[in-house]
């Protein structure tokens, strides 16, 4: 009832609504509408009343509410089933559970604050409350596990995008799964499939993206590497804003370029995104560490590297990392 008269006053910001009106069509008293009301103004929402006119919603707190990210989504699958939380350990922990559930393709996992956020290698990612986009998606793709660096890929080129359109920030995609802004960490993917040898069971994206983080929000030891988009442009932003323009991004890429006839394409403008190819990159792994010139990627997501000998070799995400000559990128 909470989220049919909130839809009812998102969807009628330009009038007032009365409370009648809201109590006839839902089958609750005039009492119990006024009841919600205060519950919503409890929860940070501006509502405008009247005695004669009704209710009139004026400003909508910048909270993960799954109405208020639903309203207005231009999606057919991804986001059309959510959930909202306070307080996570890890939202592509809970993204597997509902998975391994048969929760249906496209559901989003979205927390406030994330106590035990990951990414890629174990490392840990500041989630603080209220701050950030930190979510999970689970997807079902036809593909064979050796093609699950494409979901990566897809994320990857759907965050730039998405951040052009939401925010008009320039970004680029250091290989892997980072999205740099002037040289610093913005965002970050971490994707974990289950699998059978021959087939994708389910795949789980998890996206952190730093909104309104200011530096004093990242510990001291990657203040130099890490930004946020307030950070880059001046001022904060609403974060459902952000996260409508990259589940609607993502679902474009999913449904229109994923396939074998059409990823040639993704992967160019991935290419074109990218802030490692044609420089020299230092690259840590289990056998060591060295240089060489990236110089390209591969359709099984690889990067080919030239090293400082001359000989290219073909490196996966899951076994080193890289880092730009003199420093992050």
């Amino acid at each position: 009832m909470r989220d049919a008269i909130l839809a009812i006053l998102l969807n009628n910001t330009d009038r007032f609504v009365s409370g009648q009106d809201m109590s006839r069509s839902l089958g609750i008293t005039r009492a119990a509408v006024w009841k919600y009301i205060k519950l919503f103004e409890n929860e940070g929402y501006v509502i405008e009343s009247s005695t004669k006119k009704g209710y009139r919603l004026k400003l909508i707190p910048d909270i993960m509410d799954r109405v208020v990210l639903t309203n207005g989504l231009k999606t057919s699958i991804i986001g059309r089933n959510m959930e909202c939380y306070q307080n996570l350990a890890s939202t592509n922990a809970r993204a597997k559970e509902m998975a391994l559930a048969d929760a249906p393709e496209g559901t989003v996992i979205i927390a406030e604050e994330q106590s035990r956020g990951r990414g890629r290698l174990g490392r840990n990612w500041v989630s603080p409350a209220g701050k950030g986009v930190w979510m999970s998606v689970i997807l079902k793709p036809r593909l064979s596990p050796e093609k699950a660096p494409r979901i990566t890929i897809m994320t990857a080129v759907a965050l730039v995008r998405a951040l052009k359109q939401a925010a008009e920030l320039e970004t680029g995609i250091k290989w892997p799964n980072d999205i740099v802004c002037n040289g610093k960490k913005l965002c970050g993917i971490l994707t974990e499939i289950h699998a059978q040898p021959d087939i994708i069971n389910y795949a789980v994206v998890g996206i952190g993206i730093n909104v309104n983080l200011s530096v004093r929000d990242f510990p001291e030891d990657i203040r130099n590497i890490a930004t946020s988009i307030k950070i880059e442009k001046g001022r904060e932003f609403r974060r459902s804003d952000i996260l409508q323009a990259v589940l609607e991004n993502m679902e474009d890429m999913y449904l229109n370029y994923f396939d074998d006839d059409n990823f040639e394409r993704l992967l160019q403008e991935y290419r074109d995104y990218s802030v490692v190819l044609g420089k020299k990159i230092s690259v840590a792994g289990p056998t060591g560490e060295f240089s060489g010139k990236a110089l390209d990627f591969g359709e099984d997501g690889s990067l080919l590297i030239q090293g400082d000998g001359g000989k290219v070799e073909k490196l996966w995400a899951g076994d080193v990392s890289i880092r730009g000559e003199k420093g992050y990128v």
